[in-house]
């Protein structure tokens, strides 16, 4: 890494404390918006329950609705030439009173009139009874009752592979090929089924583990469904300490979705999931986060957001490594000098070498070949400090 052109460091979000950044609550609320009505991104809307015929007015359609305080404060801006009474306003958040005065001002220029979206203000009102950094990810992901597009998520273990998965295998190619030819400008045989099997469906992680949740660990796809069909899915590993993004792909068509933000925020919401049922479960991992590259910074905007000290292997969070890692490409973030990787693995004795099917140790080949240990000992000490401890001790080096 400290060779590199462009390094890469592990990043990781804390699940359970994720908090929304107000980007990313917009894409929420346009995908929202599309599944609840049908509206696309710039898409406007007539209001619901006022004619386009002038027959029924703001005021007559808010006497047909709930007498909630948004109603109350609307049909008084319409109807008074004098501010909302200090009682009234006593009953109300901070937030509402400056959107009261935002009415006025609409009112004041002759806009709040039938071309008004009154159902939106009065929506946009309501939330403002809670502080929109305390509603959970999970509620603000919810849609209305009765939609007008129906959207499903399916979780299906993809290796080894399940019922469900191979039966929807064919179709998910399809997105994939679409989506690598469209986005990616690969060619057709570049994303071939075979290739989309070796890369996206096949892996050496081993299912059995425990304690585990409901959906065991291993690897999975996240599908996501518009009206029946497949539009988008999640590859994603679901392992002891979190859930780890492998790769995302969707079907060009919804682009304007911006599912790459969506899909995110749905893995961190499986995450918090998983979380309430393996507390162990808590941490969603975005991959590399590489920050001479401007357009792969995106990922530390999930927070609270960690990255690992290349050195020490400890974990730091990344508005601490931002103007460290803007001053030089390679940073070690771990600040005590003493600090060291404490499972680094010093003494390469403890290797393990298969040398014509015999397992031996390094010290047994030097014996054997002091020549030929001579010019391979410096691999071991790279192999070592790089694998470290307790994933070396579980490793054998094949010689041939």
């Amino acid at each position: 890494m400290d060779k590199t052109c462009c390094p890469l460091y592990t990043i990781r979000c804390d699940a359970p404390n994720f908090r929304i950044s107000s980007s990313q609550r917009r894409v929420v609320q346009k995908f929202n918006r599309f599944i609840n009505e049908n509206i696309k991104t710039k898409q406007k809307t007539e209001t619901k329950g006022i004619s386009s015929n002038n027959s029924l007015t703001v005021e007559q359609w808010l006497k047909t609705q709930p007498m909630n305080n948004a109603n109350r404060l609307i049909l008084h801006i319409l109807n008074e030439d004098t501010p909302p009474t200090d009682d009234f306003l006593n009953k109300i958040k901070s937030r509402q009173k400056r959107w009261a005065k935002k009415l006025l001002k609409i009112k004041s220029k002759n806009e709040l009139s039938l071309k008004t979206d009154v159902r939106r203000l009065i929506k946009r009102f309501d939330r403002m009874k809670t502080s929109i950094d305390e509603i959970p990810l999970e509620k603000l992901l919810e849609f209305d009752e009765k939609p007008l597009n129906r959207f499903e998520m399916r979780l299906v273990r993809s290796f080894p592979p399940s019922k469900e998965f191979q039966e929807t295998l064919r179709s998910s190619h399809e997105i994939y090929q679409r989506y690598q030819m469209s986005v990616h400008h690969d060619s057709k045989d570049e994303c071939s089924f075979s290739q989309f099997k070796r890369f996206l469906c096949e892996s050496s992680l081993d299912e059995k583990s425990s304690p585990a949740p409901s959906c065991g660990f291993g690897c999975f796809h996240l599908q996501y469904y518009l009206n029946g069909k497949i539009i988008g899915c999640s590859v994603i590993d679901i392992l002891p300490q979190g859930v780890s993004s492998v790769y995302f792909y969707y079907d060009p068509d919804f682009s304007f979705l911006r599912l790459g933000v969506y899909s995110a925020l749905r893995e961190l919401e499986l995450t918090r999931r998983l979380t309430r049922e393996v507390p162990t479960i808590r941490f969603y991992y975005l991959g590399f986060y590489v920050h001479s590259c401007v357009k792969m910074r995106y990922k530390g905007q999930y927070e609270p957001s960690f990255l690992l000290c290349p050195e020490t292997y400890t974990w730091h969070p990344i508005e601490k490594c931002r103007p460290l890692l803007n001053a030089s490409k390679y940073v070690r973030f771990e600040t005590d000098p003493n600090k060291v990787d404490e499972n680094e693995e010093k003494n390469i004795s403890n290797l393990k070498l298969r040398v014509r099917g015999r397992i031996i140790t390094p010290d047994q080949l030097a014996t054997m070949s002091s020549e030929y240990f001579s010019y391979i000992v410096d691999r071991f000490h790279i192999f070592a400090k790089l694998a470290g401890r307790p994933c070396a001790s579980r490793m054998v080096i094949e010689l041939n």
